[in-house]
């Protein structure tokens, strides 16, 4: 299978990183401004992009400041049963961020290469929500 990963620095405090992970303010802010999360292990966050993309997750590992484990329950049959992460590490006043996405089945090289392109965009719009307080997030019904 197949395994996406995006490393990079945030110029921001890793509270803060982990703020836009984990709240729905936050993730409306960098990724769908229609999200309702569940915080906690257990928990499900629902966002809504376009008909035959909304993924579900459910919260399968979070440790404050520093990780965040979600896995695709419903919403998507391309992800369902995938796992993501978000580790971050503190690196002065700022945080790295590593972003792993493992797919539980076998995919085209054309859909890994859309997913890929898509989380460089929706990172950076997270880098950018956590560096100036605006990120670039999806609109849905725009």
């Amino acid at each position: 299978m197949k395994t996406i990963i995006h490393f990079f620095r945030i110029h921001a405090a890793p509270e803060e990183v982990f703020q836009a992970l984990t709240t729905s303010e936050g993730l409306a802010g960098w990724w769908s401004r229609d999200v309702r999360a569940e915080r906690g292990v257990g928990g499900l966050v629902r966002f809504r992009f376009l008909e035959g993309f909304n993924p579900v997750m459910e919260v399968t590992a979070e440790e404050k400041d520093r990780m965040l484990g979600w896995k695709c329950v419903d919403g998507h049959d391309k992800w369902r049963d995938n796992t993501f992460s978000f580790g971050i590490r503190p690196a002065d006043d700022e945080a790295d961020l590593m972003f792993v996405q493992e797919y539980a089945k076998e995919l085209s090289d054309e859909d890994y290469g859309t997913y890929n392109f898509n989380w460089g965009f929706y990172l950076g719009s997270l880098k950018k929500l956590c560096e100036t307080g605006e990120g670039t997030p999806f609109e849905p019904g725009q």
